[in-house]
């Protein structure tokens, strides 16, 4: 065991939510819960196969899951806000050591 990067404080709605399979929808995301950033606004950049993939399992399904069958959206997962919870940076580091 080592420990993770856990220093990047501003995250995307894709790595906080998204890539850990949060409905675009779910109240947990509105700004009560959450707070989203004026600057920057948005992310500069996602992954572009993964964030496919990611779409896919929400709008359709896909691994055994029926996706919840609503419209995602890559503007929401592009806002950004201060990261909710270590688990960003856990999906953020599984992904690029599976790039690896």
């Amino acid at each position: 065991f080592s420990e993770m990067p856990t220093d990047n404080f501003v995250e995307s709605s894709f790595w906080n939510f998204d890539a850990l399979f949060q409905p675009q929808q779910h109240p947990a995301r509105d700004q009560h819960d959450t707070f989203f950033l004026q600057d920057p606004a948005e992310a500069p950049q996602l992954p572009p196969g993964y964030t496919s993939k990611v779409k896919k399992v929400h709008s359709q399904g896909g691994y055994g899951s029926q996706g919840y069958k609503s419209e995602w959206r890559l503007e929401e997962a592009r806002r950004n806000l201060l990261r909710t919870h270590t688990t960003a940076a856990s999906a953020r580091l599984l992904y690029r050591l599976a790039q690896q």
